[in-house]
């Protein structure tokens, strides 16, 4: 038995040394239908990169340079080009949403096709981080939206995803407390006991992870807070398991979600709003 486990083993990893890119569809696929998602490739129309890029180039050409300097990870350019676009006199809120989070939104989608890879994940985060700073320090100190916890659940240690989400809500004017990755579920709780929150947005890449969201729903659904949850181990299906929880796909909509809550919608109104 341990002969024919060695040998699977064996022709497992000479597949995906010989075929990286049809190894990781696999393994991606395997992972979502583990989650509770099925899906009909065959009825699916994938992207070219090209039409990727197509996809999310802004039609403003000042506006695409930026993009592209996100894409290609020139951090120093996406400073350069934002502090330029803002010494203009463009809306730094516009910046964001139209010109930097086009470009990681384009690596992003590369990444999920086998085109790209975490370091240039990385890189175009970089870039908009630095862009995103920029435009943060424009709108100076204006009234806050709202106060937003943003965490990656406990056992967890990949952040991109909640570095996004917390850049792109200070951009649209939230107060966002990082709290950082591998986050205790009971520090949250103590964190909500503490401050007046409006949200709590929580990511899981893993699915060994994921369930700490429902726990981390259902323990400060005493307070009304409830949890924003995404990640590349979530979806729609698994976040409807469970009450005070609103799923999101993206950092975009993210902030849709804070926005509603904030203007008085409770968890469930939200979600029902999200499906559509």
């Amino acid at each position: 038995m341990i002969r024919h486990i060695d040998t699977a083993t064996a022709e497992i990893l000479e597949f995906k040394e010989k075929n990286p890119k049809r190894y990781k569809e696999l393994i991606d696929s395997g992972i979502r239908i583990g989650f509770g998602e099925v899906t009909n490739n065959s009825s699916k129309t994938k992207l070219t990169v090209a039409e990727i890029h197509e996809k999310y180039c802004p039609k403003d050409t000042e506006y695409a340079v930026l993009t592209k300097a996100v894409i290609e990870g020139e951090s120093k350019e996406s400073a350069k080009l934002t502090a330029e676009l803002l010494a203009k006199g463009r809306d730094p809120t516009d910046i964001v949403v139209h010109s930097l989070m086009p470009g990681i939104q384009t690596v992003c989608e590369i990444y999920d096709m086998g085109e790209a890879f975490v370091p240039e994940i990385l890189l175009a985060n970089d870039a908009l981080v630095a862009g995103v700073t920029l435009c943060q320090e424009k709108l100076g100190d204006i009234p806050s939206s709202g106060k937003i916890a943003s965490l990656v659940i406990e056992g967890d240690v990949h952040d991109i995803g909640k570095n996004i989400v917390a850049a792109i809500l200070r951009a649209n004017g939230f107060e966002v407390i990082d709290m950082g990755r591998d986050v205790l579920v009971e520090d949250v709780v103590k964190l909500v006991k503490n401050e007046k929150i409006d949200l709590i947005t929580g990511t899981s890449l893993m699915s060994t992870t994921k369930e700490g969201l429902r726990s981390l729903a259902e323990s400060i659904s005493f307070a009304g807070v409830p949890v924003a949850c995404g990640g590349a181990a979530v979806d729609d299906h698994f976040v409807g398991t469970f009450t005070n929880s609103i799923y999101g796909k993206s950092p975009l909509d993210a902030v849709k979600i804070a926005q509603a809550i904030t203007s008085g919608k409770d968890w469930e109104e939200v979600r029902k709003v999200m499906k559509k």
